[in-house]
């Protein structure tokens, strides 16, 4: 009996060597949190460029503001480090909030940023995932997002790439180029034509000042008072269209 247990153990030494085994590693602990605060000038600046990991990020437009002020929670592990940069470049102003994207846990670290940009600066974002709320900005607006629910409040020509979550647009005075993966889509006032390519999920779209076109994979559709429509697609799920004031077409 003891050669055997003797055999056993030598056999889960031979297994275990070479294996680091951290019973209360970073992948179970909390997130250590640290706030840090940083502005540039807006003087010179009229594009706003954003490339953004993992985290909640919230835009607020401000009129006459002449400072960018970003603020970011930052949400990791004691020994891994932020890269969290703001500069200015010719005309842009470009953040960088992120981690090593090699980083792996089950929790993994996250930065939530609140930032304010004149309401009439240009945003370029590139976003990783987690929430999104753009408010009170009335320049163009151009955003890739990975997964996360979206939510946008002004803004004049947009065009937006949205992998999954919601996606609540309202009140802009321009166009609107929208691809999305999946989850809800809800416009209303549009101000300009709306291109609409949609993966799954159900859509309403009202108020459009201008032609709408949408090529949809699945779920409901709901479209009322545009000036016109397009259906190129509408794989599955039911469709409601009232008050079209403009041509129609469905395939």
């Amino acid at each position: 009996m003891k050669l055997a247990s003797s055999l056993f153990a030598a056999v889960i030494t031979l297994a275990l060597s070479g294996c680091i085994i951290n019973v209360n590693g970073a992948s179970t602990g909390p997130l250590d949190h640290q706030k840090k605060q940083i502005q540039i000038e807006a003087a010179g600046i009229d594009t706003f460029v954003a490339n953004t990991g993992a985290g909640d990020l919230k835009i607020q437009g401000v009129t006459g503001l002449t400072q960018i002020t970003v603020v970011a929670d930052i949400y990791t592990y004691g020994d891994i480090k932020a890269d969290l940069t703001l500069e200015k470049s010719g005309s842009n102003a470009k953040l960088v909030a992120e981690f090593d994207s090699n980083i792996n846990f089950s929790r993994s670290p996250y930065i939530d940023l609140t930032i304010q940009v004149p309401a009439d600066m240009i945003l370029k974002i590139d976003d990783g995932s987690g929430d999104i709320e753009i408010k009170n900005v009335s320049a163009n607006i151009e955003l890739e997002d990975g997964s996360g629910d979206l939510s946008i409040q002004g803004g004049h020509n947009l065009s937006i790439t949205d992998g999954s979550g919601s996606v609540s647009i309202t009140n802009t005075t321009g166009k609107l180029t929208l691809e999305d993966g999946s989850g809800s889509i809800n416009l209303n006032g549009i101000g300009g034509d709306t291109n609409i390519d949609d993966g799954s999920g159900d859509m309403t779209v009202t108020n459009v000042n201008g032609h709408v076109v949408i090529d949809d994979g699945s779920g409901d559709i709901e479209v009322d008072n545009t000036k016109g429509l397009s259906i190129v697609e509408a794989g599955s799920g039911d469709l409601s269209v009232d008050n079209i004031n403009g041509s129609v077409s469905m395939n």
